[in-house]
């Protein structure tokens, strides 16, 4: 049985203009043939699915590449540390099943404990619940300085979750290790201070050595794995850069300097716009304790300042939510797009990022993240053009049908 698009404008992920008058062929769970509907060379089978939907405008399954989905999102989300892991696994399975159903196919967690990102994962793969592609992490690597440590203040007994501490190379590389052995598909590296920790260090400091962070690249390149790094200050994000760090998380506080060696590398940023931005909404002042506004709500301000140089130097963006938080539920994840789009993005740009950038960052992108034959068919079918407004991308209602390796898992066209 094959499924057939019939009668859509397509926005193909690759940041051209959208083609009207389309329709596309998906067999196997791969795109097989898109074209003109007025030459579609197929004959249409009684067992075949079809969809033709006026006005729809079809494009790629999106990707949010920095989420956390055992965070909770009604109150300071710290609070997940002191939930059982019973409890946020029903957490994450709620999260990612709304993630999915506003039309992200493909995600990568960056930090949890307890390994449930890689349950996730493998339940996903095998059918047993609902939700995107995985990409897990696994536990957060980070140093015995690391303010990330204040979350362990209150020497919580859970081995996995100090799985990630370490001091010294040896000790970083066997903790990637640890990471890996145990289903982890990527790293995710404190290298700086951060915005949500009260404790050792300040968000600009930075927590590594450099033997350590190529210790640690080192290890997960040899294994064809990538690296991401939270790191805040041009010290800290020059450091992993030039220790090969595959993409920069947050990165507000980098200087011109910064900017350019990033793009000569070839690093990505996922600026997490939507963390920052939280900070500045009306109710941020109930959601977050006041060490948090102050420390954030300024780095909103420079993030902003600094997004025309990133654009300007060809900066590879790859879109990431940091969701879900206060404020930013599960499935609202579009919201990071639309507010790159409000920084200085066109809105092509902005799709290309939550598609074919961020697939490229997952080393995906031969298979996801654009409308082309051969590849996957991860597949949305959006009521409206987010051409010409990016907004509707945010709209759950509108995100009428969701495809996933060629099956439909949501349809309310009807």
């Amino acid at each position: 049985m094959a499924l057939i698009i019939k009668n859509c404008n397509v926005i193909d992920g690759t940041g051209n203009a959208p083609v009207k008058n389309q329709s596309i062929r998906v067999d196997s769970g791969k795109i097989e043939w898109i074209g003109n509907s007025d030459e579609f060379p197929y004959e249409i089978n009684i067992d075949d699915q079809v969809l033709d939907i006026a006005g729809i405008t079809v494009m790629p399954g999106m990707m949010d590449t920095h989420i956390h989905i055992t965070q909770g999102y009604e109150v300071d989300q710290s609070g997940f540390l002191t939930e059982t892991i019973p409890f946020l696994t029903v957490r994450a399975i709620d999260s990612c099943e709304k993630i999915l159903q506003s039309g992200f196919t493909t995600v990568r967690n960056m930090g949890t404990y307890g390994f449930v990102d890689v349950a996730m994962k493998n339940a996903f793969q095998r059918g047993m619940i609902a939700g995107p592609r995985m990409i897990a992490s696994g536990e957060m690597l980070m140093s015995t300085v690391s303010g990330e440590l204040g979350y362990l203040r209150h020497e919580i007994d859970i081995p996995d979750m100090k799985s990630g501490i370490f001091s010294g190379a040896d000790e970083a590389r066997r903790a990637a290790r640890y990471q890996f052995y145990h289903g982890a598909d990527v790293i995710k590296l404190i290298a700086s201070g951060r915005v949500g920790s009260d404790a050792y260090t300040l968000p600009w400091d930075t927590e590594v050595e450099r033997s350590e962070i190529k210790a640690i690249t080192d290890e997960a390149h040899r294994l064809n794995r990538k690296v991401a790094a939270h790191a805040y200050s041009s010290e800290s994000v020059r450091d992993c850069v030039l220790e090969g760090i595959d993409s920069i998380e947050h990165g507000v506080m980098i200087d011109l300097e910064t900017i350019k060696l990033m793009a000569d590398n070839g690093t990505f940023l996922v600026p997490t716009m939507n963390a920052f931005n939280s900070y500045l909404q009306p109710d941020a002042e109930q959601r977050y304790p006041q060490y948090r506004l102050n420390r954030g709500r300024p780095m909103a301000t420079i993030q902003r300042d600094n997004f025309e140089e990133y654009l300007k130097h060809k900066l590879p963006i790859a879109v990431g939510s940091d969701g879900p938080r206060p404020g930013s539920p599960p499935g609202s994840n579009a919201r990071e797009i639309e507010l790159l789009v409000s920084a200085g993005m066109d809105n092509l740009s902005a799709i290309n990022s939550a598609t074919l950038k961020s697939a490229e960052l997952l080393g995906i992108d031969k298979e996801l993240g654009s409308i082309e034959v051969g590849k996957t068919a991860d597949i949305i079918l959006v009521d409206g053009n987010p051409e010409k407004d990016i907004s509707i991308l945010k709209d759950i209602d509108k995100i009428k049908v969701v495809i996933i390796e060629g099956k439909v898992v949501k349809n309310i066209s009807n």
